[in-house]
């Protein structure tokens, strides 16, 4: 998958998890992650960041919700859509990540004190870009 690609999907399904999220279909939030994760643009290009937090973004939002939508990182239930649709107007602009709680809590670059779910995918994407 191409830069590109995966910026306007992971976007497109962020979007489209937002309102699922709204109308109370919480069993469809993330049903593509899996998919575009395997998909995931390889490399360290800088411009891959910001995929990369919106994924684990992505990420801790299912996890929330198979959690039973326990506060995580101190975002309530009620505030993921409106994260997600930030994310994704970042994404569609193909700018950096704006929301600071969303870098600080997504960016496995930003701190070596994250949680270990986000190191675990950040892992998984780096993996990916060693040679096997």
């Amino acid at each position: 998958m191409t830069y590109h690609a995966a910026r306007e999907a992971i976007a497109e399904q962020l979007l489209g998890d937002a309102t699922a999220h709204e109308n109370a279909r919480f069993d469809e939030i993330g049903r593509r992650f899996d998919t575009l994760e395997r998909a995931f643009p390889y490399g360290s290009n800088r411009e891959l960041v910001k995929l990369r937090i919106a994924l684990t973004f992505w990420d801790g939002w299912i996890d929330a919700r198979n959690r039973g939508w326990q506060t995580t990182r101190g975002i309530q239930p009620n505030e993921w859509p409106a994260l997600a649709r930030g994310i994704a107007a970042d994404l569609v602009a193909d700018r950096e990540i704006t929301d600071a709680r969303a870098r600080s809590h997504f960016d496995a670059t930003a701190s070596v004190s994250q949680s270990d779910r986000v190191q675990t995918v950040a892992a998984r994407l780096r993996d990916r870009d060693r040679p096997q």
